[in-house]
């Protein structure tokens, strides 16, 4: 492993498969808040926004934009608060934050050899990890770019 490709990336579950993002791109990790002010006249993954510590913060479920399975609201759901490039927060909904781990990015597979229920465009690729299974590696930006969250 070289260190210019290894870097520490945050380990979730999304339905089956598990996802990874950059650990720098985190700013934490909430349970899933129960004071989330809903906005109306907006898509159903648009959850709605919450105060952290005076922060205005959307909620996006990507498990709905991306349909990877139920959006079943349990004791593992998590929100995992990212800094995009442009500098705003977004929090994100997961099924189960799992862990953070080294990642050596010179194994990364490009999105198209694999089967994932999030299309290529919102993807960096995918490592397999040492007991057969595959890690995709999300691109947090795309995901949450502005215009993806007015559309």
């Amino acid at each position: 492993m070289s260190a210019q490709t290894t870097s520490e990336y945050m380990i979730f579950e999304l339905g089956s498969m598990q996802y990874a993002i950059e650990l720098p791109k985190i700013r934490e990790i909430l349970t899933y808040p129960n004071l989330i002010t809903t906005l109306p006249n907006t898509s159903p993954w648009v959850k709605g926004l919450i105060n952290l510590r005076g922060e205005v913060v959307p909620i996006l479920d990507i498990r709905i934009k991306f349909s990877t399975g139920p959006a079943v609201y349990n004791e593992h759901t998590a929100v995992i608060a990212v800094i995009t490039d442009d500098k705003r927060m977004i929090g994100i909904v997961v099924d189960k934050v799992d862990d953070v781990q080294k990642l050596d990015l010179e194994n990364l597979a490009p999105v198209s050899d694999m089967g994932s229920a999030i299309p290529s465009k919102y993807l960096k690729g995918f490592v397999r990890m040492e007991d057969n299974k595959m890690l995709v590696i999300m691109d947090i930006n795309t995901i949450v770019h502005k215009d993806e969250i007015q559309s």
